[in-house]
């Protein structure tokens, strides 16, 4: 059986040996357009067309067997991004998916899978009106940017430090990077009726509630010298520019200033 676990925003789910996520049949996306097409009728203010297209719907979903939760958790969009995280990823990249989920109101999981070698990291964002989508685009293009960043701030130091002191700060800037980006972002609140499609949906996808999960910390042993890594993370978080979008629509555009 798979095993999965979350919290807000850092989740785990995984399936030993393959790539793929154990999936119900899907539901005839055309016959779901026509179910919904009827009931977007039924709500005519000409009786005898609203009673007619509801008969229409009631009788659609009969003879295909799909229930008003299909059609519900059908608005569900979702987007797979891979990382280098391995079986438990970074507490700086749990940090970043959990920003932009909430910067558009998505949800997430953290679903690695296990190749038969290694952990192969996975966070799938999902939500209605488009969030999975945008959500995971927007991790995807601020995680190659936060990714270039440190890895030019590692380039500052130097060579003779240990290994576990470069992942240390460069964690460490990573964090202070996000934490500024995310002194920007306005979290989504979605409506009660977009969170009625995520419950159900939730409830229809995972039978049991899923355990939490915290990231790994790399961050542990602080020292003095240290302070520079928060400082520099600081400093280059202040140059990305993250726009949500406005009037409720979810849209991104992302870059660096000069």
């Amino acid at each position: 059986m798979p095993r999965l676990c979350m919290s807000r925003g850092i989740c785990q789910a995984w399936w030993p040996g393959t790539d793929e996520q154990p999936q119900e049949t899907p539901v005839d996306s055309k016959i779901l357009d026509k179910i919904k097409k009827c009931l977007r009728l039924a709500k005519s203010s000409n009786a005898n067309e609203a009673a007619a297209a509801m008969r229409q719907a009631q009788k659609l979903m009969a003879a295909h067997g799909i229930t008003s939760d299909d059609v519900a958790v059908s608005d569900v969009d979702s987007h797979i991004a891979k990382v280098a995280a391995g079986e438990r990823p970074p507490a700086h990249i749990g940090m970043l998916a959990n920003m932009v989920a909430g910067a558009f109101g998505a949800e997430l999981i953290y679903c690695p899978i296990h190749d038969g070698e290694r952990w192969n990291g996975r966070f799938e964002f999902y939500g209605v009106n488009g969030a999975g989508e945008v959500s995971g685009y927007a991790f995807e293009v601020l995680l190659r940017q936060l990714t270039r960043d440190r890895n030019a701030y590692l380039k500052t130091q130097s060579k003779r430090l240990k290994r576990t002191t470069k992942i240390r700060r460069g964690d460490l800037y990573a964090q202070s990077w996000i934490y500024t980006v995310a002194q920007h972002v306005i979290k989504h609140e979605r409506s009660d009726a977009e969170n009625a499609v995520i419950a159900t949906y939730q409830a229809k996808r995972w039978q049991q509630p899923l355990e939490p999960m915290t990231g790994r910390d790399n961050t542990k042993g602080l020292r003095n010298h240290d302070a520079s890594a928060l400082i520099q993370g600081r400093a280059d978080g202040k140059r990305v520019e993250f726009y949500q979008g406005m009037n409720g629509q979810r849209q991104t555009a992302l870059g660096k200033s000069s």
